[in-house]
């Protein structure tokens, strides 16, 4: 066996290529990155080392004052006021309960109240003080607004014992008239942690005050403002450095809103309402009135009854606020808006114009109106026993006879009586500048097949033409269908704001009017409806003897039966005046007040009318 000694390895050398290769992209590499240092530290060192300082800068947010709301003449309905408020920055604390009692001491509030109210607070309960400072460590958290002059004093002088512990002057939300216009107006209120939740991509802050109901809500884009505060740095920790003091940014205020609205209007009716309301000595009863400029949409007055204060809400005046939340006649339902009932014999207004239009009737067609009508198979009786008689369109719509109308209603049937219900806006939101509006109802086979079991029949024509039956209106809806009988056919879009304006005066955006649509109806049909409500004081029309010396007015009385006839019945009038050239039209609803239309809602509209055109009573 012959032995052979292994073959000799040679050594690996890197082909010189490939370390050329190496030390050139090595070099490139670090030229790259010298490039790139240079280039960050030098082109854009401002405005990297200013973004870096604005990471350790926090704003402690002082609100803006919200924007002025006035009346068309130039009236306040919403400002804003300056109140000192004890303010608490949780993460500058350092002995919380030590704090509290003190503070506590000085503006005579119990210790417990204060914690409370710091732990409780946008909708969120906190367990610890130490959940506080983790979720907000920069609040600012309120612990009582309004502060009397001398509790500002004390605080004043204590201010340097209390690190965490601010005084300052916020805007509060003022409401000069009270109650007056609540529902028109609305309210604010601390956000939410739902609302910020939404919100929060729009800017809001955690601790803003927004608009929840009425014009505070629709428009509080405009009116909240832009926070300032005073900015502060912060460690690494998050906790704030307090040898170091940064200029404070100045809030600005929000913009201005003009509205359509007469504020004189506005108190007559809210007058009119309370008052009737009273006399009939009811507590539990409520109502609505809405008034229109039937050319053009715009809305002079808008009251609801029971109301409320608004300031209790800017106030956090919790007691009475559980009060409104809880009260059974519901202050804070508007029913301008929002409470559709049957309208009786108002909606005769749209029966009467889609008859003549139809041509199932003619205007000086005389027909025996002998007080009922068989509609197929069911006889519909009026309330006024042997009916009007040898009868024509016009005195049988001042006289409201049902007889008249079931005959006019069956002869249209369901399908065309919808169509104009439709065409005149019902079953539909008029599209108002106000958050909460009920479109109302018109029954169909189908939603009557969903809501009964059973299919519509065709006798429901003849209830549905007089108001009856399953349809539903609101004031507001009720008023739009008279501006579009007073105006030629018009169906206008009702709107409450005119102008927004900055608070210096610069015309951000003006409204003007928004037609919905042509009601489809012929003009010598709405000229015999106008022609009949123009008699409806006259000896024969269901508001004899409410007849206004030197104001001569249009009206439609509504009586609408409740549960089945066994109710209370609910109450309606359709006004407006001067009949010649209306300035302005009314819905007047009383809710389940009894009575009827001619003596519960029609005083009520009359009054109004008394008093804005300063007659005599």
């Amino acid at each position: 066996m012959i032995l052979r000694p292994p073959p000799r390895r040679t050594p690996w050398r890197a082909p010189g290529w490939r370390v050329a290769g190496f030390i050139v992209v090595l070099a490139l590499s670090l030229v790259a990155i010298v490039v790139r240092l240079a280039f960050v530290s030098i082109v854009h060192g401002e405005r990297y080392r200013a973004a870096a300082q604005e990471n350790q800068i926090r704003l402690i947010p002082v609100a803006a004052p919200r924007g002025v709301v006035y009346d068309r003449h130039g009236a306040v309905l919403a400002r804003s006021r300056p109140s000192f408020v004890v303010a608490l920055i949780p993460s500058e604390i350092a002995d919380p309960a030590h704090e509290m009692t003190t503070l506590g001491a000085i503006v005579d509030v119990a210790p417990a109240e204060l914690w409370y109210r710091l732990l409780h607070h946008r909708g969120v309960t906190y367990q610890t003080f130490g959940d506080v400072v983790r979720n907000e460590p920069y609040g600012p958290v309120i612990l009582q607004r309004d502060l009397p002059v001398a509790a500002v004093a004390r605080l004043s002088e204590r201010l340097a014992d209390l690190p965490g512990v601010d005084l300052e002057v916020q805007p509060v939300r003022n409401y000069p008239h009270g109650s007056l216009a609540s529902h028109l107006i609305g309210y604010v209120g601390a956000i939410t942690q739902e609302e910020y939740e939404r919100l929060k991509y729009r800017g809001y802050s955690p601790n803003d005050v927004i608009g929840k109901d009425g014009l505070e809500y629709s428009y509080d884009a405009y009116l909240r403002g832009r926070p300032g505060g005073q900015r502060v740095v912060v460690d690494a920790t998050g906790a704030v450095v307090s040898n170091i003091k940064l200029s404070a940014s100045s809030p600005i205020p929000g913009d201005t809103l003009i509205t359509n609205i007469d504020w004189r209007l506005q108190e007559t009716a809210e007058a009119a309402l309370a008052q009737e309301i009273h006399s009939l000595g009811r507590g539990s009863l409520s109502g609505a009135v809405v008034a229109e400029d039937p050319w053009n949409g715009n809305v002079l007055a808008l009251a609801s009854y029971p109301n409320y204060d608004p300031n209790d809400f800017a106030g956090e005046r919790y007691k009475r606020i559980a009060r409104d939340l809880t009260d059974p006649s519901e202050p804070l339902f508007d029913r301008a808006i929002a409470a559709a009932t049957p309208t009786g014999s108002t909606f005769k207004m749209v029966t009467g114009s889609a008859a003549l239009t139809e041509r199932v009737v003619r205007v000086n067609q005389v027909i025996y109106d002998s007080g009922g009508w068989d509609c197929g198979g069911y006889y519909a009786r009026d309330i006024a026993a042997g009916g009007l008689g040898r009868t024509t369109f016009v005195p049988a719509l001042a006289a409201s006879s049902d007889g008249y109308f079931f005959r006019l209603a069956w002869w249209l049937g369901n399908g065309r009586l919808r169509k104009y219900a439709l065409a005149f806006g019902l079953d539909a939101k008029t599209g108002i500048d106000l958050p909460g509006e009920n479109e109302g109802n018109w029954p169909t086979n189908a939603w009557e097949q969903r809501m009964f079991g059973v299919p519509m029949e065709p006798s429901e024509a003849c209830f549905l033409g007089i108001g009856q039956g399953a349809m539903q209106a609101t004031p507001l809806q009720m008023v739009n269908v008279a501006s579009a009988v007073i105006n030629g056919g018009t169906l206008y879009r009702p709107q409450i704001v005119r102008e927004i304006r900055t608070p210096s005066g610069r015309l951000i955006r003006r409204f003007s009017s928004q037609v919905i649509r042509r009601v489809p109806v012929t003009p010598q049909a709405l000229a015999a409806v106008r022609e009949g409500m123009a008699r409806v004081t006259d000896p024969g029309g269901t508001a004899y003897g409410l007849a206004i010396d030197g104001l001569p007015f249009s009206g439609k009385t509504g009586t609408a039966e409740t549960q089945g006839g066994n109710g209370p019945n609910t109450t309606w009038f359709i006004a407006w005046a001067p009949t010649n050239h209306p300035r302005v039209a009314l819905a007047v609803f009383v809710d389940r007040s009894g009575g009827y239309g001619a003596t519960v809602a029609a005083p009520i509209a009359r009054q109004i009318l008394v008093q804005y055109f300063r007659k005599k009573g």
